[in-house]
């Protein structure tokens, strides 16, 4: 399925119907259209109507922005791809099937996507408030002639999956990294998770990571990390890696500094080497960025996330891991790392700071989430010999278990 979206764009109607109607007998001007809306599709490229029309609504409204709105679109196209499937409304024509689905078909919807798909709780009750919305702004509510479209409403009750579960924090551990690395079938796919999980990044500020970034970060002599007015001093196994991060009602783009590990930046930098690499990367020129898919294109958000999904599900029938890993369980991960690793600050808090500055929030309180992490997650973690190991050297030995012959040249 497919969603267009324009806020104010100029449509030229030169040599439309409209402009040979009008010509020079009306003040209107058919060249100079303003369009603003979002256009939904089907599988078959047809139009849905109701859809359309009610994030259309919301963008006119100038109180959505346009990032939720495409989210909003998106989780009405994967609903649409379950249901042309489904036994009783795959019939259906257009965006009709939501003018008849009951409760029911969105609870076998919802366990679908947790027990087939492996998809987070808070990407479902992401989903589950989408279509709440939908129904008790647009579908549900009475229109300019005083009748609602559909009369019953699913929703009547309010989510029917229930919120996410936020009490703890879902992290990627140590081992389920391992278990991960080791169930990809090339050095791409290793970088790509471990690179993911030793910065914090969000996977939509993954494509913006050039090799420059990685190139220049591993140059840099710098042993200083700046924390709003203050400098602090990061130890010399970690390197300060610039980030192009976007957060926020209109997903401005809000530079930052992370902090991998120089084992994580020296992996990446020797697949930089191989074959495979200088040939996707020769299309991009001085412009390469760091991590591109096997048919030359850059990663996108989406495609990181498929990449954990196939992941985690061969890593799960192997027996490796016992449940499926997200996006978001890396960047979860990062923040248990810094979090127990014993040389990233003195205490707690000066802890805490780092993870804020790395994962980009705005506010520390939203970073105290991870004050609330399982004990056998934020506790330290020792070798053989009791020895506390760092940040640094748990990557250093992630290397060591999933290190895989990468041929040069």
């Amino acid at each position: 399925m497919r969603y267009k979206l324009v806020e104010g764009e100029v449509i030229d109607l030169s040599n439309s119907e409209a402009a040979k109607l009008n010509g020079q007998q009306s003040s209107f001007n058919p060249n100079e259209v303003n369009v603003t809306g979002v256009v939904v599709f089907n599988s078959k490229q047809q139009i849905l109507p109701h859809i359309s029309k009610w994030l259309t609504e919301k963008l006119v409204s100038g109180k959505t922005p346009p990032g939720t709105i495409i989210t909003y679109a998106k989780n009405f196209s994967y609903l649409f791809e379950y249901l042309e499937e489904h036994r009783i409304y795959k019939g259906h024509l257009l965006d009709e099937a939501i003018l008849d689905i009951q409760k029911h078909t969105f609870e076998e919807y919802f366990s679908y996507l947790k027990n087939e798909k492996g998809l987070a709780s808070t990407t479902i009750a992401n989903r589950d408030a989408t279509f709440l919305s939908f129904f008790e702004e647009y579908l549900c509510r009475p229109r300019q002639n005083g009748k609602a479209i559909r009369d019953d409403n699913p929703y009547e009750e309010g989510l029917i999956n229930g919120t996410a579960k936020s009490k703890v924090v879902e992290m990627c551990s140590l081992d389920e990294l391992i278990g991960l690395l080791k169930c990809a079938h090339s050095e791409r796919e290793r970088v790509l998770v471990q690179f993911t999980y030793d910065t914090g990044l969000r996977r939509s500020e993954i494509p913006r990571v050039y090799k420059s970034d990685i190139d220049k970060a591993l140059n840099s002599n710098s042993n200083t990390l700046a924390l709003d007015e203050e400098k602090v001093s990061i130890p010399s196994e970690y390197k300060a890696l610039f980030v192009a991060g976007s957060k926020g009602r209109k997903r401005e783009i809000k530079e930052r500094f992370t902090l991998p590990s120089l084992h994580t930046l020296a992996r990446v930098k020797r697949y930089f080497s191989s074959p495979e690499y200088r040939k996707l990367s020769k299309s991009f020129g001085i412009n390469s960025p760091a991590f591109i898919n096997s048919q030359g294109r850059i990663y996108s958000p989406g495609s990181i996330g498929k990449i954990l999904y196939k992941l985690s599900k061969r890593a799960i029938k192997k027996g490796l891991i016992h449940r499926y890993i997200h996006p978001h369980m890396l960047r979860h991960g990062f923040a248990g790392s810094v979090l127990r690793s014993p040389d990233l600050g003195a205490h707690s808090v000066d802890k805490l700071v780092v993870v804020q500055h790395c994962l980009g929030h705005s506010k520390l309180r939203t970073t105290q989430i991870y004050t609330a992490l399982p004990y056998d997650i934020y506790g330290q973690v020792a070798d053989s010999n009791g020895e506390v190991l760092t940040r640094s050297r748990l990557m250093e030995l992630v290397n060591t278990k999933t290190k895989k012959q990468v041929k040069l040249r």
